[in-house]
């Protein structure tokens, strides 16, 4: 896969991923929330993307 394609790939994963949790952050209790605060918080999110997960997931909490 092309370089392109790479971006591509992790950009369409990552806004998923936002798009995801925006659908569930309200909810208490939640099995794919919590999943979904993981991810980002995880190593994997911070090598696959460069970005900063505690920041990310602070901007979905607040309704960036």
């Amino acid at each position: 896969m092309c370089e392109s394609g790479v971006f591509n790939l992790v950009q369409a994963i990552v806004k998923q991923a936002a798009k995801d949790y925006r659908d569930v952050r309200y909810k208490k209790e939640s099995y794919e929330k919590d999943k979904l605060e993981e991810f980002f918080l995880s190593k994997w999110f911070s090598d696959l993307t460069g970005l900063d997960g505690e920041m990310v997931l602070g901007r979905l909490k607040a309704g960036d």
